[in-house]
């Protein structure tokens, strides 16, 4: 089963419907028993439908970058957390 590393790394294709059938498994798979998953993935597709269709500006990738990797860090914080 694919970790919430796999998922972030795929994210993007997944959300682009850009990924193989053995990869859209997996990732549903994963998706359906991380809680934390499935609000990245929630929040990431409602934002991406507000920034499109709002059409007002461009997120410079390396801000992007900076943001899931915020995301990312906090998560695997709260889950040391969590196991502790």
């Amino acid at each position: 089963m694919y970790s919430c590393d796999d998922v972030l790394a795929e994210l993007a294709n997944y959300l682009d419907d850009d990924v193989a059938a053995e990869v859209r498994s997996q990732l549903e798979l994963h998706l359906a028993h991380c809680k934390t998953c499935q609000v990245l993935y929630d929040s990431t597709r409602k934002t991406l439908m507000i920034v499109t269709e709002s059409g007002s500006f461009d997120l410079p990738e390396s801000v992007s970058e900076g943001l899931v990797s915020r995301v990312m860090f906090r998560i695997r914080e709260s889950e040391a957390d969590s196991e502790s």
